[in-house]
């Protein structure tokens, strides 16, 4: 496993930005608690900042939440997946965190991961993407309230927001970006009704949370916005900024609204900086909200033992609506490094989506008659409504070959212990925006060309159709869509042209 530096893994892992260099380690277990301030305390009842002194105390602490076991926050939060892994690897229990990154396309985070402060990065092959981790959620406490039988819950504000704060050679950069959705190039406030639309609950707080900015005035270079929010299971930023594939960069995770639009905003910074050795200073600010909905129940995360949800949502109704910040202190979430830029890295030029590839695996003899079902068909089904969604008014103009589960070509697939049984084949069909710009983005869609041979056990001889993924329930089909732009699907369709002699 990867080990971690002694100022990546205490509470308060970072020097003040006027520290000197070579302090001793053991000077940083006291960093950053700041002159005259009162120790922190794990019982405080709050309203307290994200990551401040308090909330960490209270993520941290051995006291029992749930008495029913004597369960304190580190047994009752349980870190998932990626988080839970990032944070084992790394070595992160509550109250403590790192932030490090990778400059490689092909990595295992979790192993390769270096510290990032104090880096001189490589940037040279085009990538970078910063992990900021934690071993508790994104989502930190704000308040601590009793609920009966010296049982206790930890309040935490929904965060579907991140403020990231940059500097560069020490000139800080105040864009105000928000960044959200597959259109890198989307406004303001594009970005921001696009935000709304597709988060829960978004029209009933997010439109000023995300024009204004920060209640405290601070101004960050950019705001990553996520619909789906930091929950109580996710202890991971993570912050791809220079890739030369973007699917690679994303890791097919869905959550990652911001991406597109946070890499071209980089590449921006970058054209604007130019090419040479530069300081970069990036620090990233969590930023909730605690609203009621449009039945009056507020809405909040809560850690905690006990029955006592009323005492929780009566003190988050009455002292914890609206925004909730972090701490802008709070230590280990800014870090300093230095990159070299060459000529391309500071082009301006994004990280760009390629066309899927075409499947090594296709039987030779069933190419020419999947392309011509997979053409024919994409335009119908699911396939077909969603590329009305994506590009209105559009046909498919191009079909790639693609391997599913079970690998390349014709299959045959089983669902409900022989209830059901059809053969099939997976293709990504391309739609080009109707407008004819280059840079337009058009839509890429995974689908299933498919044909029912067995329903309710018995044999049935149906013609091919469009067809999705199948879930678990019955019936419901989906498929996979991206976005991508009519130069990329032109070049596809100029390196596929052996396939379709």
């Amino acid at each position: 496993g990867l080990s971690l530096a002694r100022t990546e893994t205490c509470a308060f892992p970072l020097l003040p930005r006027n520290a000197p260099d070579d302090l001793p380690p053991d000077c940083l277990r006291t960093s950053n608690m700041g002159p005259c301030m009162s120790a922190p305390s794990a019982s405080a009842p709050g309203p307290y900042a994200m990551n401040s002194p308090d909330s960490l105390a209270a993520v941290s602490s051995k006291a029992a939440l749930d008495t029913n076991g004597n369960k304190p926050y580190s047994r009752l939060v349980q870190l998932r997946g990626g988080s839970h892994t990032l944070a084992e690897k790394f070595g992160l229990a509550p109250g403590q965190n790192a932030f490090k990154y990778v400059d490689k396309a092909e990595c295992e985070v979790s192993r390769d991961a270096k510290p990032l402060h104090g880096a001189e990065v490589d940037v040279s092959g085009g990538e970078l993407q910063l992990w900021y981790c934690q071993g508790a959620p994104i989502a930190m406490p704000v308040a601590r309230v009793g609920v009966g039988g010296g049982n206790a819950q930890l309040i935490a504000p929904m965060v579907h927001a991140v403020d990231v704060y940059v500097e560069v050679d020490g000139a800080p950069r105040e864009d105000g970006h928000v960044c959200f959705g597959d259109d890198a190039g989307a406004s303001k406030s594009a970005a921001i009704a696009s935000a709304i639309k597709k988060t829960l609950y978004g029209e009933m707080w997010m439109d000023a949370f995300l024009q204004n900015g920060p209640s405290d005035g601070s101004k960050p270079w950019a705001t990553i916005v996520r619909s789906k929010r930091w929950g109580d299971s996710d202890g991971y930023v993570y912050l791809p900024l220079m890739a030369k594939d973007v699917d690679n960069a994303l890791m097919g995770d869905d959550s990652l609204t911001y991406a597109h639009a946070l890499m071209a905003k980089w590449s921006s910074l970058l054209k604007e900086v130019g090419a040479g050795k530069h300081e970069f200073t990036l620090a990233i600010r969590p930023r909730g909200i605690v609203f009621t909905d449009d039945d009056g129940d507020v809405q909040f995360d809560a850690v905690g033992g006990g029955s006592g949800a009323e005492a929780a949502a009566a003190f988050a109704k009455s002292d914890l609506i609206g925004e909730h910040l972090s701490d802008p202190a709070a230590p280990g979430m800014r870090a300093t490094w230095t990159m070299s830029l060459g000529a391309d890295q500071a082009s301006g030029a994004g990280a760009v989506r390629k066309a899927q590839e075409w499947s090594k695996n296709w039987p030779k003899d069933e190419v020419a008659e999947c392309v011509a079902m997979a053409m024919r068909f994409a335009n119908a089904g699911v396939c077909g409504a969603k590329a009305a969604e994506m590009a209105r008014g559009a046909k498919c103009c191009h079909v790639i070959l693609s391997d599913g589960v079970a690998g390349g070509g014709i299959k045959q697939a089983a669902h409900g212990d022989g209830e059901r049984e059809y053969d099939y084949f997976c293709a990504w069909a391309l739609f080009k925006s109707p407008d004819g710009e280059p840079n337009s983005l058009g839509a890429q869609i995974k689908f299933v060309v498919k044909r029912r041979t067995v329903v309710d056990f018995k044999e049935v001889d149906e013609d091919w159709r469009s067809g999705g993924f199948e879930g678990a329930q019955k019936g419901v089909e989906s498929v996979t869509a991206l976005t991508i732009t009519n130069a990329e699907i032109d070049a596809a369709i100029e390196r596929d042209a052996e396939y379709y002699k």
